[in-house]
């Protein structure tokens, strides 16, 4: 499957991050991070992920989420080559992208080349547990129509309290608000992988979490960050929506 990549570039970088973004999204929505990061001399690699933004696919499906680590993989790639020995390659993941980065880096034999992992509101538990009956619909339509999309349930009041991100989120034609089956079970079989693999995300982390997220357990990726192997640093912003980046303290 082919994946839309961009860089924001900077003439002499002083480091690079690999930026990866969440669901229904695109890494548009970032632009303003990379502008301060730019402003910085921090390079960024990024991209739509699968079936999100500018890149192929069904909108809102994949058939398995190594879908996503295979695009996320090689933007980190890109950078981990531009870099050379020259200045220290990151990557960050915020939400659906935290798990996906959190999977990339467990998974890569080279993990050791870059400097760092930064995580804001990673999915690695939902707010709100999803109820049996509804959990036994979805293995079997799994099986019948993968296919199928539902809307996801994200509202712009359930990401950010800025008024102006929310009427943007709305009117962005790049943001899709629905998901299919098939993405529902891939999601919740990585996040069981993220905590079964844990031991080997052996990589200097920062977790910033929002105290007030409706989408992620804010606990739980406490308890995570807390069970790393490396030493990592745990942040909770109380009273802060799902997107730390775009709330009016940022």
């Amino acid at each position: 499957m082919e994946w839309f990549s961009h860089t924001w570039s900077v003439e002499k970088p002083r480091a690079a991050m690999v930026l990866i973004h969440g669901t229904g999204e695109h890494h548009g929505r970032y632009q303003h991070v990379a502008d301060e990061l730019n402003r910085f001399g921090v390079e960024v690699v990024t991209g739509d992920l699968p079936g999100w933004g500018r890149s192929a696919g069904r909108k809102g499906h994949i058939d398995s989420f190594s879908q996503y680590l295979d695009a996320a993989g090689a933007w980190v790639e890109t950078a981990l080559q531009k870099a050379g020995q020259k200045y220290p390659v990151f990557v960050f993941g915020h939400s659906m992208g935290g798990l996906v980065a959190v999977r990339l880096i467990e998974r890569f034999a080279e993990r050791k080349r870059l400097a760092g992992l930064i995580l804001t509101s990673p999915c690695l538990q939902l707010k709100v547990p999803v109820p049996h009956w509804k959990a036994r619909l979805a293995v079997w339509l799994d099986k019948s129509w993968p296919t199928l999309r539902m809307a996801s349930g994200i509202t712009p009041e359930m990401v950010t309290r800025d008024p102006e991100v929310q009427k943007a989120y709305i009117t962005d034609p790049w943001q899709y608000p629905k998901v299919s089956v098939r993405w529902y079970q891939e999601l919740h079989r990585a996040m069981g992988e993220a905590w079964e693999e844990r031991g080997s995300l052996l990589l200097p982390t920062l977790v910033l979490q929002a105290g007030d997220d409706l989408l992620v357990d804010a606990d739980a990726v406490e308890r995570f960050a807390a069970d790393l192997p490396e030493e990592a640093v745990f942040r909770r912003f109380p009273g802060m929506r799902h997107e730390l980046l775009n709330e009016p303290e940022r």
